[in-house]
């Protein structure tokens, strides 16, 4: 017999996006949405993210699910 689990015991999931949708990066201290610092240099160097709020700066980020974008 398994022992039932709790909604908090989910498993990770693994999510497929489109390479063409916008993404929603948020800072991974304070979940605020991250500004991009290096954007001319998109695809030759990895990006740098900045937080506004906490002053969070880094490569670095969380992205919202799909779950989560209407939420």
């Amino acid at each position: 017999m398994h022992p039932q689990k709790s909604p908090d015991d989910r498993e990770p999931v693994l999510a497929r996006r489109s390479p063409f949708a916008p993404e929603t990066k948020l800072c991974p201290r304070c979940l605020a949405p991250l500004t991009t610092m290096n954007k001319d240099l998109w695809g030759f160097v990895p990006s740098e993210y900045y937080c506004q709020k906490c002053g969070y700066s880094g490569s670095v980020f969380l992205e919202k699910g799909p779950d989560e974008e209407t939420g």
